[in-house]
């Protein structure tokens, strides 16, 4: 593992090199304030009082700076693992494209490709209702498709990432099937154009 540090870490611990020279400082200001303005007598009792008002002072400075650190490196971290399990759920879906309950519905969508005028709307609308299997592979597909527009609303995912592997095959398939998708009702109609424009939009 490596142990270099980054930027932030360096200022950090620069930081707390001068908090702590800072300190230092003030002590030894306090003390020779209090050894040239007190009577002789006096002085080595107003210098302890001094110093330990002083170090408390001080204690109460280190303790709300590691405080802070340990906050901010705390976050830091968060960050981190939010962004390290985003990038392991967009991977996650990419690969749940080959899941064999989508297989009917893409050797379909590869048919249509091939050959897109050997079907009209209705005669395709036709052929996924008449087949079961195929019906639930279609659904089950658009589903997935549905989880990722979900994802990305929720920002569970990374959006360019799944934009670069999936947005055009998403795209061009549910194009072929869009005869049967207005065969639905009006709010998964939505939910589908939705994930369209989630799919085409330009990053900001």
């Amino acid at each position: 593992m490596s142990t270099r540090r980054t930027p932030q870490n360096q200022k950090t611990d620069r930081l707390f090199v001068l908090l702590i020279v800072a300190i230092a400082v003030m002590l030894l200001a306090g003390q020779a304030s209090v050894w040239f303005s007190q009577p002789e007598g006096r002085r080595l009792v107003r210098m302890v009082e001094i110093g330990a008002a002083m170090l408390a002072a001080a204690g109460v400075i280190l303790a709300t700076y590691i405080s802070y650190r340990q906050s901010n490196e705390t976050l830091s971290r968060t960050a981190a693992e939010r962004e390290r399990d985003k990038l392991e759920e967009t991977f996650r879906l990419i690969e749940k494209w080959d899941d064999p309950h989508f297989l009917a519905a893409r050797k379909l969508s590869v048919l249509l490709g091939k050959n897109a005028n050997s079907r009209t709307p209705d005669q395709l609308v036709s052929e996924v209702e008449a087949d079961p299997e195929l019906r639930s592979s279609v659904a089950l597909m658009l589903n997935y498709f549905d989880f990722i527009r979900l994802s990305i609303k929720h920002e569970r995912i990374v959006l360019e990432i799944i934009k670069a592997q999936l947005g055009p095959v998403a795209l061009v398939t549910i194009e072929r099937f869009d005869a049967w998708i207005k065969t639905q009702k009006q709010i998964y109609q939505d939910d589908v154009a939705e994930f369209r424009m989630l799919m085409t939009a330009s990053r900001n």
